[in-house]
């Protein structure tokens, strides 16, 4: 009977355990990336980059392969975007990108990155720019 009741218990503990790895998973996180291994991701086709400065900051200068979705609208652009693959965020040096990273989180994206030091480090670690 002991080692009934100890079965029992040991196998509703690992079914609790389960469903909480399952929630914790399932929860976005922001998470920072550096410029240097943002510019390796990013490198690759078909990668989110988005630069979510004014037009006009982008105009001056931005990294290669970064569109603009200026932090302003980036709400009504969120269609444009996809949900499910991962997008990395640069504006100039940091802060606007983690707001719209906040954006994208309320929004159900799944895996956001948050380039540290914006296109300030960008152009100081001699990073492609167009």
């Amino acid at each position: 009977m002991t080692l009934v009741l100890g079965l029992l218990l040991l196998l509703t503990g690992c079914q609790s355990a389960a469903t909480n790895t399952a929630v914790k998973t399932a929860t976005t996180e922001i998470r920072d990336i550096s410029v240097t291994d943002t510019q390796a991701a990013v490198s690759k086709p078909n990668t989110q980059f988005v630069d979510v400065r004014t037009v006009e900051e982008y105009a001056g200068g931005h990294a290669t392969n970064a569109i603009n979705i200026p932090l302003d609208t980036i709400q009504a652009k969120l269609d444009t975007l996809k949900k499910d693959e991962p997008i990395y965020l640069i504006c100039q040096t940091g802060s606007r990108s983690r707001k719209a990273a906040d954006v994208l989180k309320e929004a159900g994206f799944k895996t956001i990155y948050n380039v540290t030091g914006g296109t300030s480090a960008w152009k100081t670690a001699g990073l492609p720019m167009n």
